[in-house]
C-alpha cells in the first residue's frame, strides 16, 4: 500500500502516530477548537516553493521575475509574502487589481492581463500605471487616445495543455490572445498609434507536469517573438510566458523538475531569441505550483449513509470546494486523525449542498469512518476559497496562516450570516 507520506504530506506537515501535524500543531484538535471547514496554510510551504521557481530560473537567466498569478489564491497576507520575496502581481480583474495594491504591490510589480475588458476598466489601469497585456488590438484602440507607454499583446502561440479543458488558455478554440497568423499585424497597428515600447505575453494553460510541454511552448513563442523583432524592429522589453506549472494531484503524479523546467526554457530563450541582442526581461506567471500544497482544508463528518453505497457526508460542500463538481477534479483525502488506517471501504465523499454535484469523491477507498472524523483535503491552496461562494446560504471558512516560527494567525475570519445580507436594501414596502 502507498505511504501517503511519499506524496501528499510535505514539509512542514507530518504524520505524527496516525495524526496530521505542522510543527507541533495537532491539525484534527485544533480544527475541534477553530471550527469547520477550516483552511490551514504553511508560510514556510510558500517560501519553499517561490524560491524552487526562482532559484532554478536564476541559475540560468538573471534578469528574470516571478509575477504571481493572483487568481489562485487571493488572500492579501499570502500576497503579502510573496512580495516580500520580490515576486510581482498578475491580476486579471480590477478586483485583483485593488487586492494587490492591498497587499503592498507597487504599481511597477503589477501587470494587468484581462480579456474582453470595458474600456472603463481599460483607461483605469492606465491611469494606475501598471503594465497591460492586452488580449486583442481591439482592446488598445478602445483607448488609443489615452494609450499607456509601453504595450504588450497575448500572443496565443497555437498550443495549449492542461488537465482539463477549462483551464486550457491556448491553442485552438481559446478565447484567449491573439493568433500567430495576427500578432505581426497587431504590432503594426499599435506601432501606427505611435507607440514605440513593447513587450510580449503568453500563457497556454494550467496544471501542466510535463517538462517537454514547456519546452516546445518556449520554442513556438520565442520564435515567434524573434521573428516579429526582425520584421518590425521591435526590442521587447519584457517576455512573459505565463505560468502553467502543475503540481501533483494524484498519487502516481511525479512533480515537476523545476531546474530541469527552467533548464530547457532559458536554453530556448537564449537559442531562438537572446542571440546578443540586449536581454530583455523574463517574467512568468505561477500561481498553482506556489499555493496548491501551502494548504490543507480540514471539515467534519457530519453522517454517514450505508445504504447501496456507502455515503460519508462532510460539512465541505462545493461552495468551498467546487473543482470536483466543475472539472471532475481529483483531490487526495484521509482523515486527519487517522492517516495510518487501512483504507478498507469504497466510498462517496459529499457536502451539503442542494446538488447531486455537490462530491467531492467518488469510489474513493476510504479508512472506516466515524461521525466526528476530521477529513483533511489536499492541495486546497490554489482555487478553493478564490472559487467559493456562499451557495444555498453556506458560510465562507476561516483561513489560518502558520508562521516558520509556528505562531498561529487569522488572515481572514470565518463568514457569518450578516456576511450574507450585508450589501443587500429591502425597499421600504416590503419591510415587514
Amino acid at each position: 500500500m502507498v505511504d501517503i507520506n511519499d506524496y501528499f504530506l510535505v514539509k512542514p506537515f507530518l504524520n505524527k502516530n496516525g495524526n496530521l501535524y505542522i510543527y507541533d500543531i495537532n491539525l484534527a484538535e485544533f480544527s475541534e477548537e477553530r471550527g469547520t471547514p477550516l483552511l490551514v496554510t504553511s508560510e514556510e510551504r510558500l517560501e519553499n516553493n517561490y524560491f524552487s521557481i526562482y532559484n532554478s530560473f536564476q541559475k540560468f537567466y538573471k534578469k528574470f521575475r516571478i509575477n504571481y498569478a493572483v487568481k489562485a489564491n487571493s488572500n492579501p497576507a499570502i500576497l503579502s509574502i510573496f512580495r516580500k520575496l520580490g515576486s510581482g502581481a498578475d491580476v486579471a480583474s480590477l478586483g485583483e487589481l485593488f487586492i494587490a495594491k492591498f497587499a503592498g504591490f507597487e504599481k511597477e510589480m503589477i501587470s494587468f492581463t484581462p480579456n474582453y475588458a470595458s474600456k472603463e476598466s481599460l483607461e483605469f489601469a492606465v491611469k494606475s500605471g501598471i503594465t497591460i497585456n492586452f488580449d486583442d488590438i481591439s482592446q488598445l484602440e478602445l483607448i488609443k487616445e489615452s494609450h499607456p507607454e509601453i504595450v504588450s499583446f497575448r500572443l496565443n502561440p497555437g498550443i495549449g495543455g492542461g488537465e482539463f479543458p477549462g483551464i486550457v488558455t491556448g491553442g485552438h478554440g481559446s478565447k484567449f490572445g491573439i493568433p500567430e497568423a495576427h500578432i505581426s499585424k497587431v504590432y503594426k497597428k499599435a506601432m501606427e498609434l505611435g507607440i514605440k515600447r513593447f513587450g510580449i505575453h503568453m500563457h497556454g494553460g494550467s496544471n501542466n507536469l510535463n517538462v517537454e510541454y514547456f519546452k516546445k511552448i518556449t520554442e513556438k513563442f520565442f520564435n515567434i517573438a524573434s521573428n516579429l523583432r526582425k520584421e518590425l524592429d521591435i526590442n521587447f522589453e519584457f517576455l512573459d510566458i505565463g505560468g502553467g506549472f502543475g503540481v501533483p494531484y494524484r498519487i502516481n503524479e511525479i512533480p515537476l523538475n523545476m531546474e530541469e523546467v527552467a533548464e530547457g526554457i532559458i536554453d530556448n530563450f537564449k537559442k531562438y531569441y537572446l542571440k546578443g541582442k540586449d536581454e530583455p526581461l523574463l517574467i512568468v506567471e505561477p500561481g498553482r505550483y506556489l499555493v496548491a500544497d501551502s494548504t490543507i482544508l480540514l471539515g467534519k463528518v457530519t453522517a454517514i449513509k450505508n445504504y447501496d453505497k456507502k455515503i460519508i457526508g462532510t460539512d465541505i460542500g462545493m461552495n468551498i470546494l467546487i473543482r470536483p463538481a466543475l472539472y471532475n477534479a481529483y483531490h487526495h483525502i484521509a482523515i486527519a486523525n487517522k492517516l495510518d488506517a487501512p483504507l478498507i471501504d469504497d466510498v462517496t465523499i459529499v457536502g451539503q449542498i442542494c446538488e447531486n454535484t455537490d462530491k467531492i469523491a467518488e469510489n474513493r477507498k476510504f479508512p472506516e469512518t466515524e461521525v466526528g472524523d476530521i477529513i483533511c483535503i489536499f492541495n486546497s491552496g490554489a482555487y478553493v476559497f478564490s472559487m467559493s461562494s456562499n451557495y444555498n446560504g453556506f458560510l465562507r471558512p476561516e483561513e489560518i496562516l502558520i508562521s516558520k516560527d509556528s505562531n498561529i494567525y487569522t488572515i481572514r475570519e470565518r463568514d457569518d450570516y450578516l456576511d450574507l445580507v450585508k450589501n443587500v436594501k429591502i425597499p421600504d414596502h416590503l419591510i415587514f
